[in-house]
């Protein structure tokens, strides 16, 4: 939208003077990069030319090209503050120092925002041919993957999608103004993605991640933390309560139900007694897993180390709150704080006003300064469209009987969704027997609909049917039956390929065979066993199509081979 129409650099001057164009020393245009203060800018590390030093200790020339009259400024990768992008794509992240500082008020608004998907943004990137800078505008469409750091940004049109210049530049929020990130890549920049899978797509580091890596930015952001401090965990050692880990990472992983299931309440009830250290060091490690600033990418030991299932994707948790002796008011302040929401008015007042696209883990609900008041203020956020872990510590205490009087569900939204559930698990039969058919599933392969069908009628037949816990337990089992699906699919997909790819090299074993008649005879007899091992492979059901295109390979080859006696 911005660069398609035309919108000047200079629309909307107030602020922008920490947006920075940077340059090689003989002029070319590198990137674009943040002032954070009166001497550091934050850039890619990519935008950086390579010198082939652990820490390149190349000049660059950084442009102030909002402050009027503003010479460059020379500039070199400070200690310390090089981040070079990993295979697995994280990283890519580098702080300059300025060789002359600059004036310390035209530092960038770093803020940790919750970058909730479809949330407007722009960008000020400086592409080739308009050196003065372009507007790029997008909407946030999620992470990337379940441990990548970079978020994946939508262009507003095919104009807005960035290009090379545009790395390094400030990721800022629409509506309020703050910088939220870093361009630091077009998606289809990446060589291993094939061109008929490649969007329109670009893609940003959130500034919680940048903090991860640099936590000398920490100075320059405003913003409270995801976690609270008395719930982030030290990662160490091992997990102790491996299913409720897995519970709680499932509960994670899964979308929102806001949107698709109004009047359904997305609230999980959980109790860890005072003296379950296991279960609650696994919410611990749970959200600090989740976390942006306090997490890394599949690298990390804390990740890799950790039993199958167990592992949260990165950014799931907007907050993680300890409520023990708080208000309602208290806790909606840090709620309105993370989502910005503007307005003079209360942060309940706000509140009510807006969208609430939040996930939440409150802890100690049992515990708070007015237990049913807080309560109540959490029925608030779910009909905002906020979803909600509330944690107890007392098995009896008496908010587990008003969550359950909050959050009952209506019975016939659940009716409705057994019965929606039915489909999709009688879909997934009529695609295991079509995957069955067509040999896509070996006989090994353990048929998964029946269990599912097993699993549906335990779920219709649930005694807590009737009750708010029934809502986690049908998510759950709707992403099972998601991911069941997408492995028939999968495997429906790859036989297709095969099927593919085996027919060509039937018409291969035929060309091939077909120049036996030019062979003295004595040759065709060395040659017909590895014909007929190629035939016996491709004739195979199913067809090891690894094992077919080696024995073809091995028959085309021996055709090729001259005469013995013959010279190369």
């Amino acid at each position: 939208m911005g660069a398609d129409m035309g919108i000047p650099v200079n629309e909307s001057t107030a602020g922008g003077f920490w947006r920075v164009r940077i340059r090689g020393m003989t002029g070319e245009i590198l990137g674009a990069g943040i002032l954070l203060g009166g001497d550091t800018v934050l850039t890619c590390a990519h935008v950086i030319p390579d010198d082939g030093r652990p820490v390149p200790a190349s000049q660059v020339l950084v442009d102030l090209v909002q402050v009027p009259d503003a010479a460059p400024v020379t500039a070199r990768v400070a200690a310390g503050c090089w981040v070079p992008r990993r295979a697995d794509g994280c990283g890519d992240i580098a702080l300059l120092t300025l060789d002359r500082p600059q004036p310390a008020e035209h530092a960038a608004p770093l803020y940790r925002l919750s970058p909730e998907p479809l949330r407007q943004v722009r960008n000020l990137g400086f592409p080739r041919h308009n050196d003065d800078g372009t507007w790029f505008y997008a909407k946030i469409a999620g992470t990337v993957g379940p441990r990548a750091e970079w978020l994946e940004l939508i262009p507003d049109s095919p104009g807005d999608v960035v290009r090379r210049g545009c790395s390094g530049a400030g990721v800022e929020d629409v509506k309020t103004g703050h910088v939220i990130g870093m361009i630091v890549n077009r998606y289809d920049d990446a060589p291993d993605i094939p061109a008929d899978e490649r969007r329109l797509r670009s893609n940003m580091i959130h500034i919680e991640t940048i903090l991860r890596h640099l936590p000398l930015v920490h100075r320059f952001v405003g913003g409270d933390r995801v976690v609270d401090a008395r719930l982030v965990s030290r990662l160490t050692g091992g997990v102790q309560d491996i299913p409720f880990a897995q519970r709680l990472a499932l509960w994670l992983r899964r979308e929102s139900l806001a949107g698709r299931r109004p009047g359904v309440a997305d609230v999980e009830t959980v109790v860890i007694a005072p003296d379950d250290s296991g279960r609650y060091e696994a919410l611990s490690r749970a959200v600090t897993l989740a976390d942006r600033e306090l997490s890394g990418g599949g690298d990390d030991e804390a990740v890799s180390a950790a039993p199958h299932g167990t592992v949260p994707p990165l950014g799931s948790v907007d907050l993680a709150i300890d409520v023990t002796g708080r208000t309602d008011t208290e806790v909606a302040r840090r709620v309105a704080d993370r989502m910005d929401l503007p307005g003079d008015a209360s942060p309940l007042s706000r509140i009510r006003a807006n969208a609430v696209p939040l996930t939440v883990v409150a802890v100690g609900l049992d515990r708070a300064n007015e237990p049913e008041a807080l309560l109540r203020f959490m029925k608030l956020l779910a009909d905002q469209g906020a979803r909600l872990m509330l944690v107890f510590r007392d098995p009896h205490a008496p908010g587990l009987r008003l969550c359950e009087q909050l959050f009952r569900p209506d019975p016939e939204r659940i009716d409705a969704w057994l019965d929606e559930l039915a489909d999709r698990v009688a879909e997934a039969a009529g695609l295991e027997r079509e995957a069955t058919a067509a040999g896509a599933r070996a006989a090994s392969d353990p048929a998964e609909a029946p269990a599912l069908r097993i699993n549906l009628t335990r779920l219709r037949d649930d005694p807590e049917r009737r009750t708010h816990h029934i809502v986690a337990k049908l998510a759950a089992f709707e992403h099972a039956v998601g991911a069941v699906r997408e492995r028939i699919e999968t495997a429906l997909h790859t036989a297709d390929a095969q099927r593919d790819e085996v027919k060509e090299l039937r018409g291969l074993l035929n060309a091939y065979a077909a120049l036996l008649g030019a062979k003295a005879a004595s040759e065709r007899r060395e040659l017909f066993p590895l014909q007929r091992a190629a035939h016996r492979e491709l004739s195979a059901v199913p067809c090891d199509v690894a094992a077919a295109r080696r024995a073809v390979d091995r028959f085309v080859r021996a055709v090729h081979l001259p005469p013995e006696g013959d010279s190369p």
